[in-house]
């Protein structure tokens, strides 16, 4: 079985087209998981997240940002 994964340095996940444009993405490549790199965001909202992931069917980590710098999503 193979494990489609995508790994990407977002850079922010604060504007809204970013976010539409990593939702079709996941859709797109029927991704399993998903690591976001440079979220800078201090706290990840479950909407948020789900609205990436496509579906409210998700659970995610997150290492929170540090004065906008770093953030790491997994989903």
């Amino acid at each position: 079985m193979l494990m489609r994964i995508i790994n990407l340095n977002v850079r922010g996940l604060g504007g809204t087209m970013k976010r539409k444009y990593l939702s079709d993405l996941i859709s797109k490549k029927r991704a399993d998981m998903v690591c976001l790199q440079e979220t800078k965001c201090v706290e990840v909202s479950r909407e948020k997240v789900c609205l990436i992931w496509g579906n409210n069917e998700v659970d995610w980590f997150e290492n929170k940002a540090n004065n906008s710098v770093g953030g790491v999503l997994t989903i």
